[in-house]
């Protein structure tokens, strides 16, 4: 059952390592069929994939790999692979290359790591694979690209030594990700800045007032190319070409971190964090953000998890799964908290109306998401172990499977439709 009411609830328990991990190579708006997931919440920078059936699948489990611990930061799957980002927690870093349909292990690049953080020191940003390259980055501002196909170093650089980045990185870590957009590779060790993806050559940098925890957005407003995204003060958009700053404005960061990544609606802009709940913002004529929103909710005030446009709608959670109406300022449309993978940090993907909710437990719920209601479709267990278990890693959809990791393993899904389910 669901209940359908309008709630005003505090954000989830904070645990900033985070999961705000995400790229993408060069994409348009849309995904494209067969697009893979690249880089964190998939090809099109906004958790939307073609890879949603219209139906709820059954899984058959194509392979299973352990890995070294525990380690946040998304999964990748494109060009034939999947990579993962892991470590020991004790002495090194790991990244592993499987082959997507059999899960050979094709390569693991080793990186040295036994420096301590809150929340341990494994890497938080989701790998980028783009044109037979992945991109890696660790918790403490060390990047590093390698060749897909042989694991062999590309280049690599340190953020504190080639960017300046102070001494001391943020208290959870480098968590913002490696984003490729217009064949830039864009980075926030402290300023912005914009690198040749093959070479690693700075192309250009600017200044801005620190790292935030946040992922960075591509967006066309107004027929302006930009990037939008959270420093240490402020949110902003940056021109894509020479990354002149186009508009600032204030944003709260009295908790010390924001996670959440800004979300594109149309040429709106959501941004919804835990200090200021969901606000939804238009832009002017020049591209710049209009500083009063067009609509705000209290009931979405995600601590972590970043919301999804499903269809007409939005999808967030905060103590369960929140459906806003963005044509009508943010109106809370109803909310769905009896199941358990709506109660903590979940990451949520759609095509259309229909979308796959991953719980932080393993679960993946299906629904049919409307502004009238919330459809339950089917529910799937994918990964997590015992009660203690966590899986706060984001999945990857590509080819008719799921890529899912836990505390101990990775996990492959094939997903196959049901007997008499069109």
């Amino acid at each position: 059952m669901q209940t359908l009411k309008n709630v005003s609830v505090a954000g989830a328990a904070m645990v900033a390592w985070l999961i705000c991990s995400f790229a993408w190579a060069d994409g348009g708006p849309h995904p494209a069929a067969g697009a893979g997931w690249p880089c964190w919440r998939g090809p099109s920078h906004d958790g939307q994939s073609t890879e949603v059936p219209a139906a709820m699948p059954k899984f058959k489990q194509l392979w299973k790999k352990r890995l070294a611990g525990r380690c946040d930061a998304g999964v990748t799957a494109g060009e034939g692979v999947v990579v993962v980002a892991d470590s020991d927690g004790r002495r090194n870093d790991y990244y592993w290359c499987f082959q997507a349909d059999t899960g050979k292990e094709l390569w693991v690049a080793k990186v040295r790591n036994n420096r301590k953080m809150a929340y341990g020191s494994a890497p938080r940003a989701t790998p980028c694979i783009y044109k037979g390259k992945v991109i890696v980055l660790g918790a403490f501002g060390d990047l590093h690209c390698y060749n897909l196909k042989t694991g062999k170093p590309v280049w690599e650089k340190l953020y504190r030594k080639d960017f300046g980045a102070k001494p001391k990185p943020p208290e959870w870590g480098f968590t913002t990700p490696p984003l490729i957009v217009d064949g830039k590779l864009l980075l926030l060790p402290g300023d912005l800045i914009a690198l040749d993806p093959e070479t690693g050559k700075l192309l250009w940098k600017t200044r801005t007032a620190g790292p935030n925890y946040a992922a960075i957005l591509p967006a066309t407003v107004a027929g302006k190319r930009q990037v939008i995204g959270y420093d240490a003060a402020t949110v902003g958009g940056w021109d894509l070409a020479k990354g002149t700053r186009l508009w600032s404005a204030p944003a709260d960061n009295s908790k010390g971190y924001i996670v959440p990544t800004p979300v594109t609606v149309g040429e709106k802009l959501l941004l919804a964090t835990e200090s200021e709940s969901a606000r939804l913002f238009g832009f002017d004529a020049a591209g710049k953000l209009q500083p009063s929103p067009l609509g705000t909710s209290k009931s979405l005030a995600p601590e972590i998890a970043t919301p999804t446009v499903v269809g007409k709608v939005v999808l967030g959670v905060t103590n369960g799964l929140i459906c806003l109406d963005p044509a009508d300022k943010l109106k809370t449309l109803w909310t769905q908290d009896e199941e358990d993978a709506f109660q903590g940090m979940a990451h949520i993907v759609a095509n259309g109306e229909r979308a796959m909710v991953f719980g932080d437990k393993g679960e993946m719920v299906m629904i049919r998401a409307t502004a009238q209601r919330c459809e339950i479709l089917g529910r799937a267990k994918l990964g997590g172990g015992g009660k203690a278990s966590v899986v706060w890693s984001h999945p990857a959809l590509a080819d008719g499977r799921i890529f899912l990791r836990d505390e101990k393993y990775i996990y492959a899904w094939e997903m196959l439709p049901r007997a008499g389910v069109e």
